[in-house]
């Protein structure tokens, strides 16, 4: 891969949603990335041909090159057919298949890294399976007991001690255990996949706005 782009893996997301409109979006905007999405193929062309679109897709197998400028599809198939803004609880086995299988990519290395398009947790609810967040789902699917949330901006970077809790809860869940395990992941993260040799950590308040 010397001299390439890495591949990125993406998940559209909730296919009644945004996100099949802002993979699009983004790589008719940015031909020079390369792309390995997974998802169905035919909610990408119709939403390419609703925006106006024209973006070559192809299949992608195992073992295929992803190419810059196309949209590899890893194929996945809907339940029933999506309509923009009309949510489906049947479509919800397809969410997380489609987030399953864009993980293994990454795990089996024909991935560097997976980005993914937002969810709709009620739906995924509604539609018999409990969800919490991508978090809890990554970690279960990597077999890892601890992770880390982290926001990141050019300056700044906030890790969170606690994820998708009711408010009320999180007061007990920050015990000296589990606020030691967050801070040891996220300084060992940030010298090694931020280069910042001495990193500066700071505990703010229980207010996830703090």
């Amino acid at each position: 891969m010397t001299g390439k782009r890495p591949v990125l893996a993406v998940t559209p997301g909730e296919p009644a949603g945004i996100g099949p409109e802002i993979l699009l979006r983004f790589l008719h905007e940015h031909p020079g990335f390369r792309i390995l999405t997974v998802a169905d193929p035919s909610l990408l062309a119709e939403t390419a041909d609703r925006m106006g679109i024209s973006l070559p897709l192809r299949l992608w197998r195992a073992g295929d090159e992803v190419p810059p400028g196309e949209l590899s599809c890893c194929p996945v198939p809907l339940a029933c057919p999506a309509r923009p803004g009309q949510l489906a609880p049947a479509n919800a086995a397809y969410v997380l298949e489609t987030l399953r299988q864009a993980v293994d990519l990454v795990i089996d290395g024909h991935a560097a890294a997976l980005v993914t398009g937002p969810v709709h947790k009620g739906n995924i609810n509604d539609g018999g399976f409990p969800f919490s967040g991508h978090t809890e789902f990554l970690a279960e699917r990597a077999g890892v007991e601890q992770v880390v949330m982290m926001l990141a901006a050019p300056g700044l970077r906030v890790a969170l001690a606690t994820t998708h809790l009711p408010l009320r809860d999180v007061a007990a869940a920050i015990r000296p255990d589990r606020l030691e395990r967050v801070i040891r992941i996220t300084h060992a993260e940030l010298k090694s996949r931020f280069g910042i040799s001495s990193p500066r950590i700071q505990v703010l308040g229980l207010n996830p706005h703090a």
